[in-house]
């Protein structure tokens, strides 16, 4: 029943194979023995090789180690983990594999988990070191870590942090402390071509691990942001976020700044109220795009529920309303194809639309985008200047399976809750599935 199953099957095409295992000693002991180590140095160095992928899913050479009953999950050397949810461990573990690797599936007993180049990206952009995903990953696991595991997650995470994009005075800069790195960066064809017409997607798409491996760091140092003027809006006292929802957003915050990226909620989680709740942090004017004219209403509602905006500080721009904020700072409540409309429009509606590209944007909140169309979503990411980016949605599956497009249009997945333990703590209603 899981949403992720069909999706990431698809993309890796890996046979349901059980995995095989050895029981070298079988004797329990406290969690994180003194026999935490890596697997034996001369395992397979290539760890996406194709020509070794059989070799990688036997895992009769594993090593148990002594105290194995005591640690939830199973690391294999072909990127698979498995995670047992009836451990004592498995609310830690779940929410440090949720950081650093793909779900595959997830039934009531057993979870598995896909390391990926774009899942470790996402990991280092939340403030994961190398080294620690590397030591806790073992302390967890009931074998000896892979070294094929060990290279790739150091493969997969060298290179972030390398390389930032920064936007100042509306236009948009690659920056560097490393000579090397953007010297390398302006050999490449496609960005060296950008550099002069502005494509800043293309630029952001080059530098993702599939191609030069260089992924951007997009960051906003909101407190600092002396130049776009502040909106003084707080949350409401009774608005009160759930300890999830507050995970997440201690991800997109964890640093003092505000990081670009995804945050997954089931419906019925509360998507709005961490919507409204970034935007509050920041501080700053927030573009909000929804799908239709019904959800712009509804989200204009949300702000004014949940949040202190007056009235007169948060609009409307659909084909029947036409608003506009009072004074230097505020919310734009959207849709998409307002945004990305190329036909001829009225005097009004041209006036606000360019008020709206022309203006640095504090937050682009961004909701449902699992179902925007990828041509509408690249226009309206392209007509809009912002300085941080929150994509909201309940499932990261795409009908046209683009759902990576996200990593370099808006950024990596920040938090993704999973609505089993949702309803088990009683947040969201139990989930009926009918025919």
């Amino acid at each position: 029943m899981d949403h992720h199953k069909s999706h990431h099957r698809g993309d890796k095409g890996r046979p349901s194979k059980k995995p095989k295992f050895s029981n070298k000693d079988d004797h329990s002991s406290k969690f994180v023995d003194d026999d935490d180590a890596y697997y034996n140095e001369d395992a397979e160095d290539d760890y996406r090789d194709g020509e070794k992928e059989e070799r990688k899913r036997d895992f009769s050479k594993l090593e148990l180690k002594p105290d194995h009953a005591n640690r939830p999950l199973w690391a294999c050397a072909d990127g698979r983990i498995f995670l047992e949810t009836f451990s004592p461990l498995y609310k830690q573990a779940y929410d440090f594999l949720i950081a650093i690797a793909e779900p595959v599936c997830r039934p009531e007993s057993m979870h598995e988990y896909n390391l990926t180049p774009h899942s470790l990206y996402a990991a280092v952009s939340v403030g994961l070191e190398t080294e620690t995903i590397i030591s806790v990953l073992n302390k967890l696991s009931k074998t000896k870590l892979p070294k094929e595991m060990i290279d790739f997650i150091h493969a997969s995470t060298a290179n972030y942090g390398k390389v930032k994009l920064v936007l100042k005075k509306n236009r948009y800069l690659v920056e560097s402390p490393f000579p090397e790195v953007l010297k390398r960066l302006l050999q490449d064809d496609v960005i060296s071509r950008a550099r002069i017409v502005s494509e800043v997607e293309n630029v952001k798409q080059r530098c993702l691990p599939n191609a030069l491996n260089y992924p951007m760091l997009e960051e906003y140092d909101f407190r600092n942001d002396n130049v776009n003027p502040d909106l003084n809006m707080e949350l409401k006292p009774h608005a009160q976020p759930r300890p999830y929802q507050e995970k997440s957003l201690s991800k997109m915050f964890g640093n003092g700044r505000a990081r670009s990226g995804i945050i997954v909620l089931p419906c019925g989680a509360g998507k709005s109220l961490v919507g409204v709740s970034a935007a509050c942090r920041i501080k700053k004017s927030c573009l909000c795009l929804a799908t239709n004219a019904v959800s712009v209403d509804q989200w204009a509602f949300q702000f004014k529920l949940w949040s202190t905006i007056q009235d007169d500080q948060i609009c409307r721009f659909t084909s029947d309303s036409k608003e506009r904020f009072r004074g230097n700072a505020g919310v734009v409540v959207t849709t998409y194809n307002m945004v990305a409309f190329g036909g001829k429009r009225s005097e009004e509606s041209e006036k606000i639309i360019e008020e709206i590209r022309n203006r640095e944007w504090g937050l682009l909140l961004m909701d449902e985008v699992h179902v925007v169309p990828a041509h509408m979503f690249r226009k309206v990411i392209s007509l809009t200047k912002s300085h941080c980016k929150l994509g909201l949605t309940a499932t990261l599956v795409r009908e046209d399976e683009r759902i990576t497009d996200l990593n370099f249009l808006i950024g990596p997945k920040l938090y993704e809750a999973n609505w089993l333990d949702l309803v088990k703590g009683g947040f969201i209603a139990n989930v009926q599935c009918a025919e």
